[in-house]
């Protein structure tokens, strides 16, 4: 990057364009959980546990079972740490999902990375895993649509994307 280039355009040019959909999907179903009762008590922060524990007990089966979501099950996304001499690596994460709470707690560690990780277009390992992320958000919100209880999620979500959507 030269003196005059921006932050933005270096790094738009750095991910792909399905990181920047997981930016987007994950930050507003983030916020539909806080604001449709998915959050921690007494905090603005998502409650991402018990979102996962209130989903149909099937599905983390039916992810399980899934070739999307392979990269989770084979070989869990790594966090950064320190790697003992002052500085920062990446730690090997053998904790195989066995939940819909790990399930998500993969997604988390996804999206964290592309934020504060080193994430770049051309690890084939890295889009594996941010489209295993997507594809579990995705089949999430098909999944609760079903389900009464996410009522109040689902019209936060909805109003989440419209606002998104909507012209200034």
């Amino acid at each position: 990057m030269n003196e005059k280039g921006k932050l933005e355009d270096h790094l738009r040019n750095s991910l792909s364009q399905s990181a920047y959909d997981l930016f987007v999907v994950f930050g507003r179903f983030e916020y539909a959980m806080k604001r449709g009762g998915f959050r921690r008590q007494n905090h603005a922060q998502a409650a991402w546990e018990t979102f996962a524990r209130d989903l149909p007990d099937q599905f983390f089966d039916r992810m399980r079972a899934d070739a999307q979501t392979e990269a989770f099950i084979d070989r869990p996304p790594r966090t950064t740490g320190s790697d003992g001499g002052g500085g920062v690596d990446w730690l090997a994460n053998l904790d195989i999902p066995q939940n819909c709470e790990d399930l998500f707690e993969c997604v988390k560690t996804v999206r964290n990375n592309l934020v504060h990780g080193d994430k770049w277009r051309d690890c084939d390992r890295d889009e594996r895993l941010i489209q295993a992320a997507l594809f579990v958000l995705n089949e999430a919100y098909r999944e609760i649509r079903k389900c009464s209880e996410f009522d109040q999620f689902l019209e936060n979500l909805n109003l989440a994307f419209q606002r998104a959507e909507a012209p200034d």
